[in-house]
């Protein structure tokens, strides 16, 4: 009889436990949520998804431009590049990446430092961060794009160069093999003569 009440006793103290830590949890849920509004998360991940695109966009152009392939061929890739990033743009979208942040915010953040962060974003100097990330962001991508692309540019044109001397050793290696194949018959036939 003891061993069931302490058995009691202990599932009595887990359950109320779980369910105190599920109420905290339910109010960092909330408070996570709070903040993610207040960083206007739903239209910056907008935006920033757009940036991207527009982005990858300008590089396939660019490296269109720069590459060696038909019009068609380049133009097949640019439609790919365009549908994949149209199927990760949708996976990405905030209604489906909403309640994903929450829980990545609930998790890291404490009560305290959640409302220490939501009195930030409401402060002046808060909001002004909020609404200029989109402008920041845009910055930042302009900048690793200039810094990128002349990389991608020159790595194109490195294995452009690899390709042109890997097909052209194989092709002296044919003609090696030919010419050898060649001589072999001329021997053969001056043997027979």
């Amino acid at each position: 009889m003891r061993k069931l009440l302490t058995l009691f006793v202990t599932c009595a103290m887990l359950v109320s436990c779980s369910v105190i830590a599920a109420a905290q949890d339910d109010g960092r849920r909330a408070l996570a949520e709070e903040l993610l509004n207040l960083m206007n998360m739903k239209d910056n991940s907008g935006a920033g998804l757009a940036m991207v695109k527009q982005m990858i966009s300008g590089n396939s152009a660019m490296m269109k431009q720069n590459s060696a392939r038909p019009d068609d061929m380049a133009a097949k890739i640019s439609s790919d590049t365009e549908k994949f990033f149209d199927k990760l743009a949708a996976d990405l979208s905030w209604d489906k990446m909403k309640d994903d942040y929450i829980t990545m915010y609930a998790e890291t953040y404490t009560a305290y430092e959640l409302k220490g962060i939501i009195a930030f974003y409401k402060s002046p100097a808060g909001q002004a961060f909020s609404k200029k990330q989109p402008e920041l962001m845009k910055k930042g991508m302009e900048l690793s794009r200039a810094r990128i692309m002349p990389k991608i540019l020159e790595m194109q044109g490195e294995m452009m160069n690899e390709r042109k001397a890997a097909r052209d050793a194989r092709k002296q290696k044919m003609k090696e093999r030919m010419d050898a194949t060649q001589q072999e018959q001329n021997e053969e036939q001056n043997g027979k003569e």
